[in-house]
């Protein structure tokens, strides 16, 4: 594969390091990893991208094995982010992203002692990942502070993050915070540049403080990561939505709808 193609850098640290840093100190950023024509790249589309969707369709829990992709939006007490949901069983939304999550959830894996591939095949519980590239807007873009867990205690959650737009240039307040093993809250947003990439224990405290608008811009918060999850199948959704699915799709093939 040629340099202009790769994901990583020299830089990338290996699963054993990750491992280690994460059992030290819970979360670690790694600077000049991701290619900066991968960034570049990137940038250029999800820009473009959140400058233009609409939405009708909100974030939510309880996603299900073979839907499509989707983005969304929520404004609450809990959150207020631009997000779209990308599924490995579909088109990429964008493809150098998608590959991006590909390829560092499996040094996740291997950082956990996991095969590569893990997430990324059939298997009976349905644990898999979905890409998952936020936008925080400007002036009202949070997520309060929460922990990330599965059901099954013995996979937990090593989150990682890879931003698209930058604390100190395209923002100047807000972003990404920790709350360390001490207890004390980090601003991990403003320690990110260009090609950064940070790996945390999802049991650690963490969230999005608001975000504040550079001087003459309009960009918020943007930034990708693939989330690991257990997807619901066929026999966890109730019959009567079965039913009433079923019925839409025989009514739609007989052109009636």
């Amino acid at each position: 594969m040629n340099d202009k193609n790769k994901i990583f850098t020299k830089n990338c640290p290996t699963p054993e390091r990750i491992a280690l840093d994460i059992k030290s100190q819970g979360y670690f950023i790694y600077k000049n990893v991701i290619q900066r024509e991968v960034i570049e790249d990137l940038r250029n589309f999800w820009l473009l991208y959140f400058g233009k969707i609409s939405n009708n369709k909100v974030v939510r829990g309880n996603l299900i094995l073979g839907e499509k992709n989707f983005n969304s939006y929520v404004d609450s007490s809990e959150w207020c982010l631009y997000r779209d949901f990308d599924f490995l069983w579909n088109k990429p939304t964008h493809k150098t992203t998608r590959r991006l999550n590909l390829e560092i959830h499996q040094l996740r894996n291997l950082a956990q002692g996991l095969p590569s591939d893990f997430g990324l095949t059939y298997s009976e519980d349905n644990y898999g990942f979905y890409g998952s590239t936020s936008n925080y807007p400007p002036c009202n873009g949070f997520l309060k502070i929460h922990s990330d867990g599965h059901n099954k205690e013995d996979i937990p959650i090593l989150q990682f993050m890879v931003p698209i737009t930058y604390k100190g240039y395209d923002y100047k307040g807000g972003g990404l915070v920790i709350i360390n093993k001490e207890g004390e809250k980090v601003d991990v947003d403003v320690q990110m540049t260009v090609g950064s990439l940070v790996f945390f224990d999802g049991r650690l405290q963490h969230g999005v403080e608001k975000i504040i608008p550079s001087e003459g811009k309009e960009i918020g918060r943007i930034a990708t990561f693939a989330v690991p999850t257990f997807f619901l199948t066929d026999k966890d959704i109730p019959f009567l939505f079965r039913w009433i699915l079923s019925g839409y799709l025989r009514l739609k093939r007989e052109c009636i709808l």
